[in-house]
């Protein structure tokens, strides 16, 4: 004896009826992980840039304060400083940091340069797969005056 169309129909939309609430639970499970892991690595990808526009920046202050000393020793000493004024309050994103100057004897005409390394820490954003820290390093030169040491 064949069933009743009507019938069949009715089972089917109460077997349907028992899927009501799904896709919430769904989006409550799936989507709202996916969501947080995309917000981590967002800030991740902020974290190195804004890291390495610091540590550019902090190259060039401290090439071009090196640029304007009398002395190797001078040299070296303000490009420290510029580097480290420039990274000053970037613990977040540029810690620790290391500055290294090259005078090549102050010549006049010469060029001084400065190298700046700086280590990225990622290990607080947990779930990426992502290494503890990144370092980045970034160079910069500037002319030494040619009349530097010279008097008028």
């Amino acid at each position: 004896m064949p069933a009743d169309p009507e019938r069949l129909l009715i089972r089917r939309v109460a077997r349907l009826r028992g899927d009501r609430g799904s896709v919430s639970t769904e989006i409550a499970l799936t989507y709202v992980p996916l969501m947080v892991l995309a917000a981590l690595a967002i800030v991740a990808c902020l974290r190195l840039v804004s890291a390495n526009s610091d540590v550019h920046a902090a190259a060039a202050a401290a090439a071009r304060q090196a640029s304007l000393a009398r002395t190797p020793t001078g040299a070296v000493a303000g490009g420290r400083d510029a580097a480290a004024a420039t990274l000053q309050g970037r613990t977040m994103t540029c810690q620790p940091h290391s500055t290294s100057v090259s005078t090549g004897g102050m010549i006049p005409g010469g060029q001084v340069s400065a190298t700046v390394v700086c280590t990225v820490h990622l290990e607080d954003l947990f779930g990426l797969g992502l290494p503890g820290s990144v370092t980045l390093s970034s160079t910069a030169s500037q002319p030494v005056d040619r009349y530097i040491g010279s008097t008028p």
